[in-house]
C-alpha cells in the first residue's frame, strides 16, 4: 500500500508543556490505523496536528508525498473527523442536522435529501431521520455523526475515541459498522482510543505515552515482540521496561 500521510518528527508544546515530541509514523491508504494510549497521552493533539488546526512547532507532514498544505481546500475535502464532542445542534431533527450540511456539497436541496439518506443508510440509521437529534442514546448519536462526516465521501475518516461512553453492545456494533465503511468505500481510517484491545483488527497501531511513541506495528507483531497475549499486555510491559524480561502472562 502507498504512504497517504507520513509523519516526521512531529512536535507540539503548549506554553511549558510538551504535548507531543518528535513522532515519526505513516499512515498507508487504504488501512485501518489505530492511535492507541491513555487520556492525556497526545493522541487528539496529534490528530488536530494532521487535520490542520493547529500548527506544529517543528516536523514535517506529507499528503501523498507533498507537504501538507493546513489552507488548501483540496486537502480538505479529502478528510472528515468525528471528534468525541459532536457539532450537531441537539434541538434539530437528524434530517435538518444533515440536510444543511449536505447542501453545502450538492448547492441543491433535492440531491442534499438524496446524499444525506444515502448516509444514513451507510450507517443503518434511517429510522432515526425524523427523531430529534438530542434525545437520541449515545449509539444512534455516534451513527448520525458519522453519517455526517461521510457527506463529503473522504479518502480519509479519523474518529476520535468512536466507542467512549458507549455500552458493550454499542460499542460491538460500531467496530461492526467501521469495518463495513471501510471496505465499501475503501478508506483510510484512522481511530483514537485507550481501549487496546479494540485496535486488534487494526492494520498498524502506533502506541503513545507523555506525547512519544512507545511502539508502532501490526497488533501481531506487537504481541510476538512482547511476548504477549493482549495489546494491554503490550502497552503495560513496555511502561514497565525497568524489568529486564520483556515478558507477561495474560489471564
Amino acid at each position: 500500500m502507498n504512504e497517504l500521510i507520513k509523519v516526521s518528527h512531529l512536535s507540539k508544546a503548549y506554553k511549558n508543556h510538551q504535548v507531543v515530541k518528535d513522532l515519526s509514523f505513516s499512515i498507508k491508504q487504504g488501512e485501518l490505523f489505530s492511535i492507541l494510549g491513555p487520556n492525556g497521552a497526545g493522541k487528539s493533539t496529534l490528530i488536530s496536528l494532521i487535520l490542520g488546526l493547529v500548527k506544529a512547532d517543528s516536523g514535517e507532514i506529507l499528503v501523498e508525498g507533498q507537504p501538507m498544505d493546513r489552507q488548501s481546500i483540496e486537502y480538505k475535502s479529502l478528510i472528515s473527523v468525528v471528534f468525541q464532542e459532536s457539532i450537531l445542534d441537539a434541538e434539530l431533527s437528524v434530517k435538518d442536522n444533515l440536510l444543511i450540511r449536505s447542501y453545502f456539497y450538492t448547492n441543491n436541496w433535492k440531491k442534499a435529501e438524496q446524499l444525506l439518506k444515502e448516509k444514513l443508510a451507510d450507517v443503518d440509521g434511517l429510522y432515526l431521520l425524523n427523531k430529534r437529534y438530542g434525545v437520541l442514546s449515545g449509539g444512534e448519536r455516534r451513527k448520525v455523526d458519522i453519517a455526517r462526516a461521510l457527506l463529503n465521501t473522504p479518502k480519509l475518516l479519523f474518529l476520535d475515541e468512536p466507542t467512549t461512553g458507549l455500552d458493550i453492545i454499542s460499542r460491538a456494533n460500531m467496530w461492526k459498522l467501521i469495518h463495513q465503511l471501510k471496505e465499501k468505500y475503501q478508506m483510510t481510517i484512522v481511530l483514537t482510543t485507550h481501549y487496546m484491545e479494540e485496535a486488534r483488527d487494526s492494520s498498524t497501531i502506533v502506541m503513545l505515552e507523555k506525547g512519544q511513541v512507545v511502539a508502532y506495528d501490526s497488533p501481531k507483531e506487537l504481541k510476538e515482540t512482547y511476548h504477549c497475549l493482549t495489546l494491554e499486555d503490550v502497552f503495560l510491559t513496555i511502561m514497565e521496561k525497568g524489568s529486564e524480561q520483556n515478558e507477561c502472562i495474560s489471564i
